[in-house]
This record gives structure tokens, C-alpha cells and sequence, in this order.
């Protein structure tokens, strides 16, 4: 039987009204659906070797949050997670987004933050240099975006940078192209389960978590072809 392998999404775990929060509650209750399922979390380069119940789970952006908040979750159940830095932004905000209905200043994850994540056995992955829609840079702007925030956070941590998180999901065969030159694996905001016969490993669908939690949606979303049939192929 084909294994298919949900990657979770989250962006900050938070009980404030934020469109990129979810409640820790609710983020928790998830975590225990996981556990309680019997799901264990694999890392990107584990994923050719992925069983039933493997689970991927990711965060975008680098908010403090997931250190003081998500992360005791994640140890207590026996999860581990990769965070998507963007490394022109550590230890600063989230200026990005500060055009959007209900934006909510938020803290980013500092060098410190980034070490300690680290250290708990958690892992770091590119979310680009500035946060800015690669399809519109040319060749050299492009190339630093994905070079310098690799180089920057492998000068910062033990560990290779091999992962990548396309801001706002925008990806073209010219940037898909760039990435595979500097990564290994990339993320997408399509959504859908893993499935290797037709994902690549530089456009990999996610599953948006939301913020809100119910058994049910959650069982959806991870065990049936729920998210699978809302798979769009739109940006290459």
C-alpha cells in the first residue's frame, strides 16, 4: 500500500487573534490526535524512506513562539519539528505582514532562540533571506535570497541547511530550478498529503493546520484523501 505522508503547517502558536495563530490548545490537541494515532515525526531526508503514520511537521517564519510555546509540546509528546528561518530577519518581527487585515506584531526567534531550538533536538530549514516573492527577482537578486540565508544559518548552527519554505508559496520552473541548486528539499503551500509517484521533492504540498481544532477535521485532513483532492499543480 502507498504510503502517503502529511506535512503539517503551522506558523505561530499563539492565543492571540492573528491570522497566522493558532491557540497552544489547540496546537496541543493536535499533537495528541498525532500521538495517540500513532504517528512518528521524520525529518525531509527521511522522507524516501517514509512508513504509514510518518508525519512531517514544520513551522514558517521563526516566531519566538514556537521555542517558548510549541516546543514543550513537542518534547512532551515525543515529536520534532523543522522551523523555516528567515535569516534577514532573526531576532526582529514580522514586518512582512503588516499590510494584512489583523496583523499582530509578533517576535522572531534570535540567534540564542535558534541554538536552543536546536539543542532540543529540533531542526532548521531556509525560508529565504527576506521574505520576498522570489518569482520577481532576477537571476544574481535571486541566487542571494537562496545562497546567503543557506550560508548565514550554517555559520549560525551545527547543522546543514538542506530545506527550503518558498515565501507565500510562490514558485516558478525558474525559481524551482534555483532552488534544487542549493537544496534538497522544498515546500510549497499546495495542499495535499506526500504521494513520491506524483509530488517532487522541490515542491512538496502541506497540509494548513488552521486554528482551530476538531478529532474529526483532524482525521480528515491526515488519514483520508481529504486534502489530497484539493491538490492544485498551478505554479510550474
Amino acid at each position: 500500500m502507498l504510503n502517503k505522508i502529511p506535512i503539517l503547517t503551522y506558523h505561530s502558536i499563539c492565543n492571540d487573534k492573528s491570522l497566522v495563530s493558532i491557540s497552544s490548545k489547540a496546537f496541543e490537541n493536535q499533537i495528541i490526535f498525532l500521538k495517540k494515532r500513532g504517528y512518528k515525526s521524520i525529518s525531509f531526508d527521511q522522507l524516501n524512506k517514509a512508513k504509514s503514520k510518518n508525519v512531517i511537521i514544520t513551522f514558517d517564519d521563526g516566531y519566538k513562539d514556537n521555542l517558548l510555546t510549541a516546543l514543550p509540546i513537542l518534547k512532551k509528546y515525543g515529536f520534532k519539528a523543522t522551523c523555516f528561518i528567515i535569516s534577514n530577519f532573526i531576532g526582529k518581527t514580522n514586518i512582512w505582514d503588516n499590510k494584512k487585515p489583523n496583523y499582530i506584531k509578533k517576535e522572531l526567534m534570535n540567534l540564542a532562540d535558534i541554538k536552543e531550538w536546536e539543542k532540543n533536538g529540533m531542526l532548521i530549514g531556509s525560508h529565504s533571506h527576506n521574505h520576498i516573492n522570489l518569482t520577481k527577482l532576477n537571476n544574481n537578486d535571486l541566487s542571494i535570497e537562496l545562497s546567503y540565508s543557506k550560508e548565514l544559518l550554517e555559520n549560525t548552527i551545527s547543522q546543514k541547511i538542506s530545506d527550503f519554505s518558498y515565501p507565500y508559496g510562490k514558485v516558478n520552473q525558474f525559481v524551482y530550478n534555483k532552488v534544487k541548486q542549493f537544496y534538497s528539499h522544498a515546500v510549497t503551500t499546495n495542499r495535499s498529503r506526500f504521494n513520491p509517484i506524483i509530488h517532487l521533492n522541490h515542491k512538496l504540498p502541506r497540509i494548513d493546520m488552521g486554528n482551530k481544532y476538531s478529532y474529526l477535521k483532524t482525521f480528515l485532513k491526515l488519514e483520508t484523501f481529504y486534502e489530497d483532492i484539493k491538490f492544485v499543480n498551478n505554479e510550474l
